[in-house]
């Protein structure tokens, strides 16, 4: 069983949480939601000893805990072989005694201690599993996406996105009592998140407790839902699309109690209001008074946030073809990443590239916006094309001191103040101060809400798009897919956001081999 016991944690003059208690039984199965900032990982942190509360009491009864966060990275210069079995360092610890004892009797020095720890070092082996470690290494790191020779790589030759699954698998071979993910489908493509989620999760012989933004994943592998909000949190039983239920539910429950008592109050008010100047019936209207007095008023229940249609700069209108890909080849050293491709952007298509992570879809926006060369052939962009290119990690680019205001407007046209204003408050910064606060307090989400904010305000006749949704929220996912749904310009994009491609995209390549399968189209939804 894992504890928190009124539990309250701020920062600086903010308060996160408020006397917030919570319990994960053995083999549960939890998501945690909430919009970013509102203090997801701050809570998985603290159930995972990675933070300390102000107040309260963290108790695990002596279970084992795991947690991976969003920026979790394995160590440089070793094998993945190496880290993989750095996860178990017991089974490194008794294979060292067995050797040792092992050549004890191989010297015909052995003792009677030596035979003792011969024997307790196999029993030790077998209850470690340490026979089934290598298959067990196999079978994660096939999971999430990597090739049979991936053990005798060297960590260092990997992207940070593939370093972060290394040591995602390193913690899932460990297997604690209590598995705590933040946001673990970020740097997974699809095949590698259908592993975690129809395979590895649910046979997980212990508690998983797990952040995300995707309902897919959420309604798969969950059995309760935790919404983190307003310095608290509210439990709800059953999968995500249960959570959305009750939560409307309880809504319209508290909407008609609070209904009620208002119109019961206006009633009452009344009638002091008619008779409290009357003699015969003064002392009913003081009693009336007394029992408002005394009366617990409800708080009007917090409805969905209403949608707020913008509209968002026009840039010029672009050419028929504002992008020609021609024959275009690229490889790193021997590897081959794409190999003699062509594809023409006809103005108003709007292309996403789908496949594993790694396999060139990056490269390939990074070449249109020349951040990158071809080794071959030729990128043509028009002249009058007009580029917003989101990349990976984006938000990392923000500058600190500034504020989300100033972030937000930097370079943009003063007329626009109003449209940044009410795109802002869809993203979640509402209030008085919430424009104001310094990008440098912000969460990793809160910041890539910010990114999203300057990259929409900026005229742009071709969006380039490089995993958009990563990081987002419900609520900022929906704000780019309108976005991109509305927008009369060209669009090309690399996501796993199976909702957003299906909504957003007009056509659809697979990336495989170095080569461009066609899977949607695009020129079937051209005027």
């Amino acid at each position: 069983m894992l504890t928190l016991d009124k539990i309250t944690k701020g920062f600086g003059p903010q308060t996160v949480f408020k006397e917030v208690s919570l319990v994960i039984g053995a083999k549960e199965r939890v998501g945690v939601v909430g919009v970013n900032g509102a203090g997801k990982s701050t809570l998985v942190k603290i159930m995972g000893g990675q933070l300390d509360p102000d107040k309260g009491v963290v108790d695990t009864h002596a279970s084992s805990v795991g947690y991976l966060s969003q920026e979790s990275q394995c160590r440089l210069g070793v094998t993945v072989a190496e880290e993989m079995r750095s996860a178990l360092p017991g089974v490194a610890d008794v294979e060292a005694r067995l050797l040792k004892a092992s050549e004890s009797m191989a010297d015909g020095q052995a003792s009677k201690s030596d035979l003792a720890d011969l024997a307790k070092a196999a029993d030790d082996l077998h209850r470690l599993e340490a026979h089934t470690l290598d298959a067990r290494i196999g079978r994660v790191l096939s999971g999430l996406g990597f090739e049979l020779d991936a053990v005798d790589r060297l960590t260092d030759t990997y992207s940070g996105g593939w370093q972060m699954r290394i040591a995602m698998a390193k913690l899932l071979l460990q297997e604690p009592d209590y598995l705590l993910l933040d946001e673990p489908t970020n740097h997974l493509d699809i095949t590698a998140r259908y592993w975690l989620m129809y395979e590895y999760i649910p046979s997980y012989p212990g508690s998983v407790v797990v952040i995300s933004h995707e309902p897919e994943f959420l309604n798969v592998v969950c059995e309760r839902v935790i919404e983190v909000e307003d310095q608290t949190i509210k439990e709800y039983k059953g999968n995500y699309d249960d959570y959305e239920r009750l939560k409307e539910e309880a809504y319209q429950r508290q909407l008609k109690e609070w209904e009620a008592q208002q119109k019961e109050l206006e009633k009452t008010r009344e009638f002091i209001d008619r008779f409290k100047g009357n003699k015969s019936k003064a002392g009913m209207a003081e009693s009336r008074q007394k029992m408002i007095d005394k009366l617990e008023i409800l708080e009007k229940p917090k409805a969905k946030g209403r949608t707020i249609y913008l509209e968002f700069p026009e840039a010029p209108r672009s050419s028929v073809e504002p992008v020609i890909i021609k024959n275009v080849s690229k490889k790193y050293g021997d590897k081959v990443i794409w190999d003699d491709v062509s594809l023409t952007l006809v103005r108003g298509d709007k292309v996403a590239l789908v496949g594993p992570n790694g396999i060139g879809k990056s490269t390939l926006l990074k070449m249109i916006v020349n951040d990158e060369k071809p080794t071959k052939g030729n990128i043509d962009v028009n002249p009058k094309t007009v580029i917003g290119y989101f990349a990976q990690h984006q938000a990392e680019a923000l500058n600190n001191e500034l504020t989300v205001m100033e972030e937000t407007m930097a370079g943009i046209d003063p007329k626009l103040l109003e449209t940044a204003r009410g795109l802002l408050a869809r993203l979640q910064f509402r209030g008085e101060d919430a424009p104001f606060k310094k990008v440098k307090v912000l969460s990793g989400g809160e910041r890539s809400r910010v990114a999203l904010a300057t990259f929409l305000l900026r005229p742009a006749n071709l969006y380039l798009l490089d995993e958009p949704t990563n990081h987002l929220d419900l609520n900022s996912r929906q704000v780019l897919q309108d976005a991109l749904v509305k927008f009369d310009g060209t669009i090309l994009m690399a996501s796993h956001d199976r909702e957003l491609i299906d909504a957003a995209a007009t056509g659809e390549y697979e990336v495989e081999n170095g080569k461009l399968v066609l899977v949607r189209d695009p020129a079937a939804a051209r005027d």
